[in-house]
């Protein structure tokens, strides 16, 4: 067996696992749902990222040698984030937030490596554009999650529901910036889909409600003009040089 096909495979196996952790195996965190997360039908997105990430793992890349290498460059971290990600859906805290951590450190890692990778095809990124939006909006309800477990009503000062108000204007703003520096608008579109998610959710008050409806606008202003950037420059580098 070929090196690059024997990791494709534990790439694959390493994902199946995950796929099993979270369909099978996976149990959902009892309690009261939290203002942060978003409405139940929010939850298809898991068929997108999932979809998304089989295609990566089994689609031919013969054709493009760039991709072969990036391919050696990340099998080892996404088989990191592959396994933490799905450890932690079956596993409760405190390592829960442990393995979750280890899973997004190194999805960062597979992120950056495919960022600056030279000569990639597009496919190479965008499932782990989704699959770095999701995770991002995980990291961001885990908090909640441990501060509600604990029974916590307040941190430094502020109440729960200040926090969830706070977070929500740097989420978007920190979604946003991210998506003008690396161009991905295809992080933006998972980004809106969570806001809209947030504002069906029946538990925001009216001002974080109007958060959520100004971070949409914000996100999709970033996604059309990087999308319109990006449109560009392809029709750019496709026009014959006369």
């Amino acid at each position: 067996m070929q090196p690059l096909t024997a990791l494709r495979l534990l790439n694959l196996i390493s994902f199946l696992f995950v796929l099993l952790a979270r369909v099978v195996w996976y149990e959902a965190p009892v309690g009261e749902r939290l203002a942060i997360m978003p409405a139940p039908f929010i939850d298809a997105i898991f068929g997108v990222v999932y979809t998304t990430l089989l295609i990566w793992c089994i689609r031919p890349v013969q054709a493009y040698p760039a991709d072969r290498t990036l391919i050696f460059d990340m099998s080892g971290w996404f088989m990191l984030t592959m396994i933490g990600y799905g450890a932690s859906s079956i596993i409760g805290p405190p390592w829960e937030l442990v393995l979750t951590t280890i899973s997004f450190i190194a999805l960062c890692i597979i992120y950056m490596k495919i960022q600056h990778h030279p000569n990639r095809s597009p496919w190479m990124r965008s499932p782990f554009s989704v699959f770095l939006a999701w995770s991002s909006i995980q990291i961001l309800i885990l908090p909640f999650r441990i501060l509600r477990d604990f029974r916590f009503d307040d941190l430094f000062g502020l109440t729960t529901s200040e926090w969830v108000t706070v977070m929500l204007i740097l989420f978007a703003l920190g979604a946003a910036f991210f998506i003008f520096v690396h161009t991905d608008w295809v992080f933006g579109l998972v980004m809106i889909w969570y806001y809209i998610g947030l504002f069906f959710n029946e538990r925001l008050t009216d001002f974080q409600q109007g958060i959520t409806i100004f971070s949409v606008i914000i996100v999709t202003v970033a996604v059309i003009v990087v999308f319109r950037k990006r449109e560009k420059l392809f029709a750019e580098e496709k026009r014959p040089v006369s």
